[in-house]
């Protein structure tokens, strides 16, 4: 939970320097909002009922970082921040998706 913490917070202050173009607002917001459902559904997940559940909401968190990753690569592509502030936080972001994909991997083998 503190990595994805951790995240949230660095992208929230990648987005504070972005340039105040309608562009950079939408993508912000677009940004903004994925980051904190990751977080979000973590802590749903970490109160979830059964295993199916746990893998279902983890999925959803899974999604929601890969999809990060993707505005990550558009901020990066349009220059909207410094580019060795952009690579540490999606190099951060992509270590996320590996665990985030190998705990959903992992736990769904155990339903079977």
């Amino acid at each position: 939970m503190d990595r994805i913490k951790k995240l949230i917070k660095e992208i929230f202050l990648m987005i504070d320097c972005f340039p105040r173009k309608t562009a950079s607002f939408t993508i912000a917001k677009q940004i903004m909002d994925l980051v904190t459902s990751i977080g979000a559904n973590f802590v749903e997940a970490q109160s979830s009922r059964s295993t199916k559940e746990f893998v279902s909401i983890m999925a959803v968190v899974l999604r929601e970082a890969k999809e990060t990753l993707f505005w990550l690569e558009i901020v990066s592509d349009l220059k909207l921040t410094c580019p060795d502030k952009i690579d540490r936080i999606y190099q951060e972001c992509g270590e996320l998706v590996k665990i985030f994909s190998a705990t959903v991997i992992t736990t769904s083998r155990s339903l079977k």
